[in-house]
């Protein structure tokens, strides 16, 4: 019998950057009637918000609620560097003004954050946060303008401003690489080989190896001590990459198609991945790595 071992490194499979529970607005590609003339601003309006606020006056309930939205939230959720906007308005007239207090008591927002308007009745918030963490901006709306006549009652609207964690394989290849060779994928990406050793960098993640240096792929084949009628190859995996599909394929031939290995059992821990297949007829196998970045 003769076995042949091969690996494959699969594409990609990207992952959504940001998971939101509410629903999101089409990305609005030009807000320069709002933002002023210098130029467009990308924006996108990441969560729906409607609020109630009381008239100071009159004490009848008015509404302040964001345009072109179904559900009700006082919580925007973004990530850092991610553009957002939120708009507001009042149902039962048009406000001319409108205030906005930051946690601490001071009118400074976070940075990155801007206050536009209003326009039209609509004010807006928006921008693309440089700074991460969880800020309560209190709104209050003004019917006449430079915040005088009847206001609304302060409304509590909290900003939460996540920063992304970066995924294991960034984490892997920052112990090896400086920040300049981090930003080139042709030397830090997935599909690259610095070390030239036919190893890319995803495989190398994936298998706990040095980007760096050259390396051969690891593992022990052999007969299965409970089997003699089996084969079994064991490969070591980074207990890092357990968000990472791993699996075996098998082929008649090297130029044939190959598909997931099927006469045999393929078992994974964090820390191993193993091949147990019969060693009648003539295969060859194949290791398989799809990472979600």
């Amino acid at each position: 019998m003769n076995y042949r071992i091969a690996y494959e490194r699969a594409v990609n499979v990207t992952a959504s950057g940001l998971a939101m529970v509410v629903q999101r607005l089409p990305l609005i590609k030009n807000l320069t009637p709002i933002f002023g003339a210098t130029g467009g601003s990308h924006f996108a309006a990441p969560l729906a918000v409607t609020f109630v606020g009381t008239h100071a006056l009159s004490g009848q309930s008015i509404m302040l609620q964001q345009t072109n939205t179904i559900e009700p939230t006082d919580v925007v959720e973004v990530e850092l560097g991610e553009a957002f906007q939120w708009e507001f308005k009042s149902t039962r007239y048009n406000i001319l003004s409108f205030g906005i207090v930051n946690d601490s008591g001071t009118e400074q927002l976070p940075s990155g954050i801007v206050a536009i308007g209003p326009q039209s009745g609509i004010g807006t918030i928006g921008g693309i946060p440089e700074e991460a963490g969880t800020f309560t901006l209190t709104i209050t709306g003004y019917r006449g303008d430079n915040q005088r006549s009847s206001q609304t009652a302060p409304f509590d609207l909290t900003l939460i401003v996540e920063d992304p964690v970066e995924s294991p394989f960034k984490v892997f290849m920052s112990d090896y690489f400086s920040a300049e060779e981090l930003a080139n994928p042709a030397i830090t990406g997935p599909a690259a080989d610095p070390d030239l050793d036919g190893i890319d960098n995803t495989m190398e993640f994936v298998l706990d190896l040095n980007p760096l240096a050259s390396d051969s792929i690891p593992g022990a084949i052999g007969l299965d001590s409970n089997d003699p009628q089996m084969l079994r190859y064991e490969i070591p995996l980074n207990g890092f990459a357990t968000e990472t599909t791993v699996g075996f394929e098998e082929s008649t031939s090297l130029e044939g198609s190959w598909q997931p290995a099927s006469g045999g059992v393929v078992e994974r821990t964090d820390t191993m991945i193993v091949l147990t297949a019969p060693l009648a007829g003539k295969k060859f196998y194949r290791l398989k790595v799809i990472v979600e970045e």
